[in-house]
């Protein structure tokens, strides 16, 4: 078998994707896998794919609670430290969230 070698910039997405799935995960986020599969295929961005549903005091959907202001229903430190890290989330349906590399 022979090594794989990958372009220098796909190399640093790929860090930056497992890096942040830690971070997530450290922070209590229910990180399911990639949107790679999700989607079941490779895509140009890949990102992070993640259960919001399972975590309720970190995400809300329907914007329910009010104390959040303007962070698109996810708990406001949870939301600074992404963008802080230039990633944003993007809802796909009430139960799914996905983290994308600003």
């Amino acid at each position: 078998m022979g090594f794989v070698y990958l372009p220098v910039n796909e190399i640093k997405v790929m860090m930056k994707i497992e890096d942040m799935m830690e971070l997530l995960s450290a922070d209590g986020v229910d990180v399911i896998g990639t949107t790679d599969e999700f989607y079941g295929g490779a895509n140009d961005n890949c990102g992070i794919w993640v259960a919001a549903d399972s975590t309720t005091e970190l995400f809300d959907y329907h914007g329910d609670n009010f104390n959040w202001g303007d962070t698109s229903g996810i708990e406001p430190k949870l939301h600074a430290m992404v963008e802080r890290e230039g990633w944003y989330f993007e809802w796909y349906d009430p139960g799914t969230i996905m983290v994308w590399e600003d």
